[in-house]
């Protein structure tokens, strides 16, 4: 079930993205798509300013998470540009196909 779940998740998430906007956007995508970020379950770009992380909602507020995306997304070059990082409850993407905010933070 775990392995149905996870090409489900995939392949919501890539329709999402548009076909990478730059390299920048490409690396910071898939810093939070693999092992180093354990927390994150996958990562997109819905637009050149909004990135989208999926977490599991534990209940608690992941706004200190997205703070924390922003400040990753520095190391990417992204320190002058303005993105929303909107963290998502990844099972209810998957489950109902709804994107749930459970924390977000506007980078700066």
């Amino acid at each position: 079930m775990p392995q149905i779940a996870a090409l489900l998740l995939t392949s919501i998430m890539a329709t999402a993205a548009a076909a990478g906007y730059s390299p920048q956007h490409d690396a910071a995508q898939k810093r939070f798509q693999g092992n180093e970020e354990p927390t994150a379950k996958d990562a997109t770009w819905t637009s050149p300013s909004i990135f989208k992380v999926g977490l599991y909602d534990d209940g608690s507020s992941r706004d200190g998470y997205a703070q924390y995306v922003c400040m990753t997304l520095n190391d990417y070059g992204f320190k002058e540009k303005k993105v929303w990082v909107q963290i998502i409850d990844i099972v209810k993407l998957v489950r109902d196909d709804k994107w749930v905010k459970i924390g977000e933070a506007h980078c700066q």
